[in-house]
């Protein structure tokens, strides 16, 4: 099976964010490069005859600076991005292989009321939950709200659910014995 749309994303960013720390070094040193002709310390003389040339030379060199920084800052956030996308992929990944490691779906009967259940709240969140109320396709959740805000939860969304201090994961697990 091949990498997840996420995980290709996350690599892309990779990518892109190198090449964007290489361009940044190389016009840093091409920067420090311009600066060469005042290693010595040798002031600007004003009224010399070499002080437009150097003065033109200084300027190059300090606009080539600051264009090396802007490219350092976008670098940062190039790199920024990948670790984000690639820490979201990361999840997305440990979600999909919970889910596909189950030997069956969770059903209505592999929960009570007062279990403790892990469920997936967005793509890559989890929040843990007690079971306020069993139905037919859904589990009511308590929310912390006294009712009002009580979420509603699909048993494919459910990634764990825990009971009398025993974890279960895979709802099928333990029907063979």
């Amino acid at each position: 099976m091949g990498a997840s749309p996420e995980r290709r994303r996350a690599d892309r960013l990779q990518e892109q964010a190198d090449r964007l720390t290489a361009k940044a070094e190389g016009m840093r040193e091409r920067a420090d490069g311009m600066y060469g002709r005042f290693a010595g310390g040798q002031p600007l003389l004003a009224g010399h005859h070499s002080y437009r040339s150097a003065r033109r030379t200084k300027d190059r060199a300090d606009a080539a600076s600051d264009r090396a920084l802007v490219a350092y800052t976008k670098a940062k956030q190039a790199q920024a991005n990948a670790k984000h996308a690639k820490a979201k992929a990361d999840a997305k990944d440990a979600i999909a292989e919970k889910v596909a490691t189950r030997s069956r779906p969770w059903e209505r009967a592999d929960f009570r009321v007062g279990d403790i259940v892990t469920v997936r709240t967005f793509e890559t969140c989890q929040d843990t939950y007690r079971v306020k109320r069993v139905n037919a396709k859904t589990l009511t959740l308590d929310g912390g709200g006294g009712g009002w805000d009580d979420p509603r939860c699909e048993y494919d969304r459910v990634l764990s659910r825990v009971r009398d201090g025993v974890t279960i994961t895979d709802p099928g697990a333990g029907e063979d014995l």
